[in-house]
């Protein structure tokens, strides 16, 4: 194997040949993608970039045996075809040697007759990228030809299709596809603040789906496009503790943080952890949460029929009614521990409440509903977060005014300012994926919140 050029199954020999080596798990991901990014052009809207990439990743990740007993060398490294394989291996070799982990196995290949199919991949997407990328562009040069009291700045369209092949050295080979779409619109808005001072803002909103269903571009410039026409006159808010209402998209930053203390890998590692039995969220008296991970979600964010170990994905319900059912526990961990492996994967699924949008904003004398923080930014540890505020509404009940504020700084806890939480009777999906991750998180859960006693730092 002397020749630059190579692919899966030389590399897959390679590896089996040597003696050294105890186990691998191996992901090919091939990446088909259309990106165009929109400018205004006299009020018109124009294409500044139409590109089309298509890019290979493999990764490989590699364990090797060590002397010492109950011990086992492991280490993950990127591999590229278009460079000799033998010294990447080495490379790899030599650097899974110098490390030490507790030693774990790979389970038993499951028959491919045992592997369902999960709907991961939009059909439509799959069958014809530049068709999708066309009635995508269609939708936002509609919504750009409507007539706002915003100029529009700018959009940004990313259509894309993940065919992923998994190797394991146990002999299971798997592949799956995903699509994945990405929107990103910006508006500004010009005028004189509360003190009469002339000041400008730009706006931008963006969103992920993964299937064209899922993607209201719509209603992605109607947002952005209204709040940036009310990101002028503003105000700071005032110190004080609040009743807040925040969206989906926040939902899902906070819980798909505080989930991972339902993983057995916090336990093993000695970090937050909460054991089955225990309550999500000490002593709640709002709507009592149920939580799940569910890999068949159908175009999820994370829908998937196995494991990169190679387990079975199922649906688990890891919480209800606030008491935590059990643990997701994925192979590694299971043998560490010594407990039977569970699924990990899967979008996040939170059981929706009672209460309307209009009842939620209405729950107390003084509501503010964050339209968008700068950074919301939780600690899956300790289950706080803080965040600048991008943008607020501050429902006023008793007066019967809304206005806009800005800036000052929101902090919490999810145990503390969750206790009497309440959840919109409407679900929503949303998707996120970060560049050079495989795996994606998805959610579909309540389209707001109402959280109370929320601390802001304004005037």
């Amino acid at each position: 194997m002397s020749s630059k050029k190579w692919n899966l199954e030389a590399l897959k020999s390679a590896l089996r040949s040597d003696s050294r080596i105890k186990g691998w798990i191996v992901t090919e991901e091939n990446t088909a993608r259309r990106e165009r990014y929109f400018l205004s052009d006299s009020a018109e809207l124009s294409i500044d970039q139409d590109r089309e990439t298509r890019s290979q990743a493999i990764t490989l990740q590699l364990m090797v045996k060590l002397e010492k007993a109950g011990k086992q060398g492991e280490i993950t490294q990127r591999l590229f075809t278009d460079q000799t394989l033998e010294p990447q291996l080495a490379v790899a070799l030599e650097a899974a040697s110098g490390t030490e982990h507790q030693e774990w196995s790979l389970p038993a290949p499951l028959p491919q007759n045992e592997i369902p199919l999960r709907v991961s991949c939009d059909p439509a997407i799959a069958e014809d990228l530049e068709s999708s990328m066309d009635q995508l562009t269609s939708k936002i040069s509609a919504a750009v030809a409507t007539r706002r009291p915003t100029p529009f700045n700018s959009a940004e369209l990313f259509v894309s299709v993940h065919d992923r092949a998994l190797h394991l050295s146990n002999g299971l080979t798997h592949r799956s596809s995903q699509s994945r779409i990405y929107a990103e619109a910006a508006y500004s808005m010009a005028g004189k603040d509360s003190t009469g001072a002339q000041v400008s803002d730009e706006f931008l909103e963006t969103t992920w789906a993964v299937g064209l269903r899922d993607l209201d571009i719509e209603k992605l410039f109607d947002d952005c496009s209204q709040c940036a026409e009310n990101s002028v006159q503003v105000s700071l808010p005032d110190t004080g503790k609040y009743a807040v209402v925040i969206d989906a998209s926040s939902l899902a930053a906070l819980f798909g943080s505080a989930v991972s203390q339902l993983s057995s890998s916090q336990k093993y590692n000695r970090l937050p952890f909460l054991e089955p039995g225990s309550e999500l969220i000490p002593a709640a008296t709002g709507d009592l949460i149920t939580l799940s991970l569910d890999p068949t979600l159908e175009l999820g964010g994370d829908t998937t029929a196995l494991s990169d170990s190679g387990l079975l994905q199922t649906p688990l319900e890891l919480v209800k009614d606030n008491r935590v059912l059990t643990s997701c526990t994925d192979q590694r961990y299971a043998q560490y521990l010594g407990c039977v492996a569970t699924p990990s994967r899967g979008s996040l699924v939170i059981k929706a409440g009672t209460a309307g949008y209009d009842e939620l904003t209405k729950s107390a004398p003084v509501v503010i509903e964050v339209l968008q923080f700068s950074s919301l930014l939780p600690d899956p540890n300790s289950g706080t977060f803080s965040s600048e505020i991008r943008l607020a509404k501050l429902h006023d009940n008793v007066r019967g005014e809304v206005r806009y504020i800005k800036g000052g700084c929101l902090s919490g806890s999810i145990r503390e300012n969750f206790k009497s939480a309440q959840f919109s009777n409407t679900q929503v999906r949303r998707a996120h994926f970060s560049s050079g991750q495989s795996q994606g998180f998805g959610y579909f859960g309540p389209s707001h919140a109402l959280i109370r006693d929320v601390s802001i730092v304004g005037v």
